[in-house]
């Protein structure tokens, strides 16, 4: 990858948060916030799915987020793709076909 925000980014990230705990937590890289939304799939959700697109070369990345409520905290797990051109225009077509 030659633009600067991809580089950063690998095929598929995740991370993972335990509340309650301080161990094993990660985070999704710095690059990953500077995507940009092009639509939420389920707006109002705690358990997000978004299309996302990279403001430098135009990748597209599917963000998928999910939690488990626990007595004693919660598990929050993101999970981040970056989309192939044909699965990125897949997603895109069925979009426009929608609207």
């Amino acid at each position: 990858m030659s633009c600067g925000i991809c580089a950063q980014l690998k095929e598929k990230e995740s991370s993972f948060k335990k509340f309650g705990r301080d161990e094993g937590d990660s985070d999704l890289p710095a690059a990953a916030e500077k995507l940009v939304l092009v639509k939420d799939f389920r707006p109002g959700s705690s358990r997000a799915s978004m299309l996302k697109k990279c403001p430098e070369c135009g990748t597209y990345y599917l963000y998928e987020s999910d939690y488990e409520y626990l007595v004693n905290g919660t598990e929050d797990e993101e999970f981040l793709c970056r989309l192939s051109a044909g699965d990125a225009r897949g997603i895109l077509d069925g979009l426009t076909e929608r609207e």
